[in-house]
């Protein structure tokens, strides 16, 4: 007998709710996102699972969740962690006949939507305490929600009536103000309500232009006369959203106005400026006329002393000195003035400048007209030497010293080398053997076995003429073999000298011993008596 299937079904129900793909209701249980296509819900949703209208007799229902063991289904599932999570379930009637499986995925969204203002970038600026923003200025709203989407975005100035956001909101008024915004995402989670604090600024900076302090403006028909060193120096101020750019026209150029400026043409010449601060209010542009005077007049320098130039830097010795002298122009020479190394001011001229302590000096000198016309300064480095060439000798054998007295082998070769000294550079270098007449050194030197003792003396010379002191080295030639003789006495007799026979140096074995003085052989040396003191 066969058995019959019977047939039975159970259904999901999301807080007694079944949402449809299509809806777009905010805070709805379930929310399909065509784009993804993938359900969300948010953290408060319940699934809940009933029989069917068309189901038979159910004897239980089990779930499945997250991949997990079936468990009986007792009550509502909720799921309390956000991110992708999975659903199964079936049910069983009486006589053991199983449902097919059921499934279902769905993305938990438990975060709400984050809401950032901006503003135009031409139009913000955050100082330490405020931000400011341009009259007219526009706040666009953006939100982004990663997992079920923005469902709105709304805006506000009181904090309390909120209007919902669909294009950039654009300040009307000044002063001090408040926006309040938030967003919802479609599972009907809420932003905490953030508020952005802002001071609308439409008032413009003003700017002032101001002469250095160098230089004499000379007014004169209603012309200002002005040297080229005269700088003309803006500044600009603003109490809100503070100076974002001083600008200024040149004779018809503008540019941003960056540091002080200079006229080096002579002729006439106009400046305009304005000021815009950091929310693009402008000031209106001021003009002024001038006429330059750039012809200043014109420094000498007359040098007293020998120097030599090496590599662009002058050598010289202590009490080298600087003449200035000056060329006047149309209006005359006031002054000439000069400054030594690090010094931050110029000092008048009235007498050469003398130099007297070693080392590199730069000095910097200019003439001044009087009208207060100064000259580019110009400079002039001078290194002064106090340091002496420093002459070594090397040889090329190693010397030996015994009792004070230094011994070279024979043959040997001296070298000199100059060292030490200064920048300057060596000219020259001279040399004299055993008392001889000091000639130039022209390269290294043998010492052979022809003189018994060499005396070397040597100096050098820079290009400036600094004569080292001069240095002497002494040394005795020794043979490059030694010879030595063997005697015999019996202490009775005087020392007879042996005759003796030398090793072969090919197999290093020794000669026949030596025979007495009377059997000597041909080869043997010759016995030399020598007297023995008693």
């Amino acid at each position: 007998m066969t058995k019959a299937k019977i047939f039975f079904s159970a259904v999901v129900v999301l807080v007694s709710c079944v949402a449809k793909a299509q809806d777009s209701v905010k805070n709805l249980p379930l929310v399909f996102d065509p784009a993804s296509k993938k359900y969300f819900i948010g953290g408060n949703s319940k699934f809940s699972i009933k029989a069917g209208d068309q189901s038979g007799l159910i004897d239980r229902i089990e779930v499945a969740m997250d991949g997990g063991e079936y468990r009986p289904y007792d009550q509502s599932i909720q799921f309390t962690q956000e991110g992708k999570h999975t659903l199964k379930f079936r049910a069983i009637n009486p006589v053991n006949n199983w449902s097919p499986v059921q499934y279902v995925e769905v993305f938990v969204d438990l975060t709400a939507a984050t809401t950032e203002a901006s503003f135009d970038e031409e139009h913000y600026y955050r100082g330490e305490k405020d931000l400011f923003v341009g009259l007219k200025s526009s706040i666009t709203l953006t939100a982004q929600d990663n997992l079920s989407g923005v469902a709105n975005v709304e805006y506000s100035w009181d904090g309390s009536t909120f209007t919902s956001y669909s294009k950039p909101i654009v300040v009307e008024k000044l002063g001090h103000q408040t926006l309040y915004y938030r967003s919802t995402d479609k599972v009907g989670n809420v932003e905490p309500v953030k508020k952005m604090e802002f001071v609308a600024d439409g008032t413009a900076p003003t700017s002032e232009l101001k002469f250095g302090d160098a230089g004499k403006p000379q007014v004169i028909n209603g012309t200002t006369y002005v040297s080229d060193g005269v700088s003309f120096n803006l500044a600009a101020n603003d109490d809100l959203a503070k100076v974002k750019q001083i600008w200024v026209d040149l004779d018809g150029k503008t540019q941003p106005y960056i540091k002080p400026i200079y006229f080096l043409k002579e002729g006439p010449h106009t400046i305009s400026f304005y000021s815009v601060d950091n929310v693009g209010n402008r000031e209106t542009a001021k003009t002024i006329s001038i006429y330059t005077v750039s012809t200043p007049p014109r420094t000498a320098l007359t040098t007293v002393g020998q120097s030599v130039n090496m590599g662009g830097i002058n050598y010289a010795n202590p009490g080298f000195q600087l003449k200035l002298s000056t060329q006047d122009n149309v209006v005359g020479t006031d002054h000439v003035e000069y400054k030594m190394n690090d010094e931050a001011a110029f000092h008048q001229y009235v007498e050469p400048i003398t130099f007297r302590k070693p080392g590199t000096h730069v000095i910097s000198f200019r003439a001044i007209d009087r009208t207060g016309n100064v000259e580019p300064a110009k400079a002039y480095t001078v290194s002064i030497v106090d340091t002496f060439p420093e002459t070594k000798l090397t040889t090329a054998q190693p010397l030996i010293t015994r009792d004070g007295v230094t011994y070279s082998p024979a043959p040997n070769v001296v070298t000199l080398n100059v060292t030490g000294g200064s920048g300057v550079g060596v000219d020259h270098t001279v040399i004299s053997i055993n008392d001889a007449p000091f000639v130039p050194y022209q390269g290294p030197v043998t010492l052979s076995n022809q003189e018994k003792v060499y005396k070397i003396t040597y100096k050098s010379f820079d290009k400036l003429g600094n004569e080292e002191q001069a240095k002497t080295s002494t040394f005795h030639m020794i043979r490059a073999m030694p010879v030595v003789d063997l005697f015999i006495t019996n202490g009775k007799s005087s020392e007879e000298q042996v005759r003796t026979n030398y090793l072969d140096q090919k197999d290093r074995e020794p000669a026949a011993a030596a025979a007495p003085a009377d059997e000597a052989k041909p080869a043997a040396r010759k016995v030399k008596a020598k007297a023995k003191a008693h």
